[in-house]
């Protein structure tokens, strides 16, 4: 039961955050009421042919999604749960540190971008409700840097390094 109420709230904040563009411009209460029903609010998008919308909606989609892969890949790989949320940490907080060095207004403080990555759920949710789309690029490629690294580097290990007796499994 937990498990449907998180989904259907991950799906009206990011459907949320997908409506925070374009030209209409909406009252709290009708942004709350139209995150809340969301499918109704997504046919909207799709029906209306609402691209600005749409586009949003994609990236957001195609940053979770690549985050996701990568921790299960990283989840995968890691066999104990306190290394595997220690990596986790690290590399979602090096995610958004990346894309504040990235920023004009965050370029040259490192100590502003060190403690944005070490409060990264913070700083995520803000690169995700930015109406500009400019980080939710820079993390997406930021993501897909690291999980495609990953992936070879995975390959590698299983492909050449185990049956070569290099490493032990």
């Amino acid at each position: 039961m937990w498990f449907l109420l998180v989904i259907e709230a991950a799906a009206a904040f990011i459907v949320a955050c997908s409506d925070s563009v374009g030209d209409d411009q909406h009252t709290v209460r009708e942004r709350v009421l139209r995150a809340i029903f969301w499918p109704v609010t997504l046919w909207v998008f799709f029906t209306h042919r609402e691209m600005p919308k749409l586009a949003r909606f994609g990236s957001i989609v195609w940053l979770l999604l690549t985050a996701g892969w990568l921790l299960s890949l990283e989840s995968d790989r890691l066999h104990h749960a306190w290394l595997f949320a220690l990596v986790a940490e690290a590399t979602l907080a090096f995610v958004v540190y990346c894309v504040d060095a990235l920023s004009l207004d965050l370029q040259h403080s490192r100590v502003r971008r060190v403690l944005r990555g070490i409060f990264w759920p913070v700083a995520l949710v803000q690169i995700l409700r930015d109406p500009e789309s400019i980080r939710l690029v820079q993390a997406s490629v930021t993501v897909w840097g690291l999980l495609t690294s990953g992936w070879l580097l995975s390959l590698g290990v299983d492909r050449v390094a185990q049956p070569l007796g290099w490493v032990h499994h």
